[in-house]
């Protein structure tokens, strides 16, 4: 009983504690933007960077959560501590879960990305994260809000007349139309292709675990007999694709399934 209530009086005690002070600073806490997108496909991610200061005169274990405000049905965010995590994101529901806490001493920084996958859909979405203290349950310490309208670029179709009154522009001049890099089949069974948009010379190829951890990598174009990976374990990869001059081309995700969908 004294054990309990001495607990309680300590609990009680932290929270007045960290109600007289600025505990927090995040920023930006408040970020409003609008992104133009040429290539909206599954794959594509928004990302935010914020960073969280403990202004406080005591250590913190920072852990952080979400509130969506509203976004579009098809519409994934996901928060990840820097320390942790690499991009691609993967915002599986896993992923989505609280990550271990981040410790945070007074006057130390600790940088969060703040991920949003519309999975090819425009629209405009609103999000909360919440950090708090694991050791003062139940009570937000800071927050910030981040509002994002993503819209697609229109593309120009070149087999469209020109307006009344106006001149047909050069070939050399023409905006080119938008193509994209992509994998198939897509789940894969025993191996996988990589298709390059025309003039794109495709370059290594590596493949890596759902962590980022590289698992292979092939230093040449694989062509007709594709890419082999029927030894892998079923599950959720992350292909990294370059061109012939070592540019990164894109990161794809690839589901390995040997006994099929």
């Amino acid at each position: 009983m004294r054990k309990a209530l001495l607990f309680l009086l300590i609990t009680a005690f932290s929270g007045w504690i960290y109600s007289q002070n600025e505990v927090l600073r995040v920023e930006p806490a408040n970020v409003v933007k609008e992104v133009l997108v040429d290539d909206l496909d599954e794959d594509y991610q928004d990302i935010t960077t914020v960073t969280v200061t403990n202004t406080s005169r005591r250590t913190i274990q920072l852990v952080q959560s979400q509130r969506i405000a509203k976004k579009p049905d098809a519409w994934s965010y996901g928060t990840f501590s820097r320390r942790a995590r690499t991009s691609p994101y993967v915002l599986s529901e896993a992923e989505r879960e609280n990550g271990r806490p981040v410790r945070l001493a007074p006057g130390e920084s600790a940088n969060f990305v703040v991920v949003l996958q519309p999975d090819g859909i425009s629209g405009m979405g609103t999000v909360e994260v919440l950090f708090s203290d694991l050791t003062v349950p139940g009570k937000t310490l800071s927050k910030g809000t981040f509002s994002t309208k993503i819209m697609r670029r229109p593309q120009v179709d070149a087999s469209d007349p020109p307006a009344t009154g106006s001149q047909t522009a050069a070939p050399s001049e023409s905006r080119p139309v938008a193509t994209t890099v992509r994998l198939f089949p897509n789940p894969a069974r025993e191996r996988f292709f990589v298709e390059t948009p025309p003039g794109t010379k495709l370059g290594r190829v590596e493949v890596s675990n759902a962590l980022g951890n590289r698992l292979r990598k092939y230093d040449q174009p694989a062509g007709k007999a594709g890419y082999e990976i029927k030894d892998l374990p079923d599950g959720l990869y992350l292909i990294t694709i370059y061109d012939e001059s070592g540019n990164k081309l894109k990161t794809l995700r690839l589901l390995h399934r040997r006994f099929g969908a």
